[in-house]
């Protein structure tokens, strides 16, 4: 991510942590209404699910100057997700599901070079859950079939 993405995030981000319970209802909204079969894992408080995501939004958020720490936070989450049942394409909405957000939230500040790093970091958070999700895979694959991590593909 170019410096410029980066603060274009961050001063972003203050805009919407202050309004963090109605852009984490939004956020859950949009996700469920895209992938109804999540509602019964996203079983706790709304208040509980709006400072989880803020909190992870939080810590991306600072970690853009150290982006190989992030994909690390990332892949644990990707793991713990696929273990939960999540898949790419529930990934995928998620990823929608905070960029529509995000725009709600911005409204007309949600243009040009915001919408772009948002969308830069999101896509980059996809593709680590992505990977994640192959590598737990690999790693859990029938006795036999293993793949040798020096002939895995890694991107």
């Amino acid at each position: 991510m170019t410096p410029q993405q980066i603060s274009c995030i961050q001063t972003s981000f203050q805009t919407a942590a202050a309004i963090s319970r109605p852009f984490s209802q939004i956020f859950y909204l949009r996700l469920t209404q895209r992938s109804p079969e999540l509602t019964s894992q996203l079983n706790c408080s709304a208040d509980h699910k709006g400072r989880k995501l803020l909190a992870l939004l939080g810590t991306a958020v600072r970690s853009l100057h150290n982006l190989d720490g992030l994909d690390v936070v990332i892949s644990s989450l990707g793991r713990r997700y696929t273990k939960q049942g999540l898949n790419q394409q529930h990934y995928t909405d998620i990823s929608r599901a905070l960029l529509d957000t995000l725009e709600a939230a911005l409204g007309d500040e949600f243009t040009g070079d915001i919408a772009a790093a948002w969308t830069a970091l999101s896509v980059r958070l996809l593709e680590t859950l992505r990977d994640s999700a192959a590598q737990n895979r690999l790693e859990h694959c029938a006795w036999g079939k293993e793949v040798p991590m020096a002939l895995a593909v890694t991107h």
